[in-house]
């Protein structure tokens, strides 16, 4: 609605001058108090070359108020200390990345809720943003899925690890069936163990498995449950998934760990890994036979003659890298355990000897597959 004091006010100082018509900047000024978006941002930005940095903020607001991005721009440009409302009035206005920027600024947010925040962008068009609600719906609408999966964190800030988490799954070269649930667990307790200070948390949710943020400490699995921080990549989650998968570490374990599953005292399945006694390295062939019929990539081998080395009266475990790509390599799993030696199928460094490589053998996802199918 047009300011009737300023018309008021433009009708007395040019009342004498007759017929004479408004100057530019006079139309200007009827046309921005008129709600005109382009007078608007014209005045705004003659006013910022004339210095005048208070009207020239008054006007560009007005203006990005009513959805304009070019002054919007301007404003966080020229006004940088009150980012978060440019953002808000870009995103107000459709603008990608600013949507962008606004929900993940949310994501991290405890006033912010799962479902208050899918509530306010699950319409949103975004790239970005259709990835994060295709992972949802992928794991929270899954009417076939075999296994549960509870992701719990202490408060709604950590609902972006959720995402992560889901996203990490949906990407990953794993064929998991899943149904996930995001859960906040206000009384969740975590404390630190051991010279690595590996996070043991305990709650009280009921899943198959379970995967808790805990705001300190380094990543650890267990049978059921894995244990992440907020700072958690990818790769890591990866890494710690595997596990639940069937795969040992291949870098070396704590003397701790190293005791128990370098003995065979472990109760999961280990895929990638097999231990022998170090001591022993002139063998016969009966050895390396029950070795071969022992290993869990067996038939991925052409013959048990894939695994050792003959020097004319023993045989030497492990294979010729020159002349295999499956077959028995050395591990550094058992390297705190002396008398043991730790060997897996392939030469090259995976994931699970180093996560950042995310690399995944094909014969370990085969393992993986073979061992899911033997289950069901």
């Amino acid at each position: 609605m047009i300011n009737k004091s300023l018309i008021a006010f433009i009708a007395l100082l040019f009342g004498s001058i007759g017929h004479q018509h408004l100057t530019s900047i006079q139309e200007r000024l009827l046309h921005a108090e008129s709600g005109y978006i382009h007078a608007q941002f014209e005045l705004a930005h003659s006013y910022w070359q004339q210095g005048q940095k208070t009207s020239a903020y008054y006007w560009w607001e007005r203006a990005a108020n009513s959805g304009s991005v070019k002054s919007i721009n301007r404003l966080m440009t020229h006004f940088p200390q009150s980012s978060d409302k440019w953002l808000t009035l870009a995103a107000n206005a459709g603008i990608s990345s600013a949507i962008d920027a606004v929900a993940k600024r949310q994501l991290v947010s405890s006033s912010f809720s799962l479902e208050r925040w899918v509530a306010r962008w699950q319409h949103e068009q975004t790239a970005w943003l259709e990835k994060q609600f295709d992972s949802l719906n992928s794991f929270e609408n899954n009417p076939q899925c075999k296994t549960t999966l509870a992701v719990i964190g202490h408060n709604h800030s950590q609902k972006s690890g959720y995402l992560k988490v889901l996203s990490a799954l949906e990407e990953s070269a794993f064929d998991v069936n899943w149904c996930s649930q995001w859960v906040v667990d206000s009384e969740l307790e975590c404390t630190l163990q051991g010279e690595r200070e590996r996070a043991s948390c305990s709650a009280t949710e009921s899943a198959d498995y379970e995967i808790i943020f805990a705001e300190s400490g380094i990543a650890s699995a267990s049978d059921r449950q894995i244990v992440l921080t907020e700072h958690s990549s990818r790769a890591v989650i990866l890494h710690e998934v595997a596990h639940w998968l069937g795969l040992a570490d291949e870098y070396p374990m704590s003397e701790v760990l190293a005791q128990s599953f370098c003995q065979g005292l472990y109760l999961h399945k280990s895929l990638n890994i097999v231990v022998t006694d170090a001591s022993n390295n002139k063998l016969y062939e009966r050895d390396i036979k029950a070795l071969y019929e022992r290993l869990p990539w067996k038939n991925s081998l052409d013959s048990w003659r894939d695994i050792a080395q003959h020097n004319g009266h023993y045989w030497v475990l492990g294979s010729d890298k020159k002349q295999h790509d499956i077959g028995l390599f050395k591990a550094d799993t058992c390297n705190a355990e002396r008398q043991f030696q730790a060997w897996k199928p392939v030469k090259e460094t995976t994931a699970m000897e180093q996560h950042a490589t995310e690399y995944w053998p094909e014969i370990y996802l085969q393992l993986i597959e073979s061992q899911s199918e033997t289950a069901n």
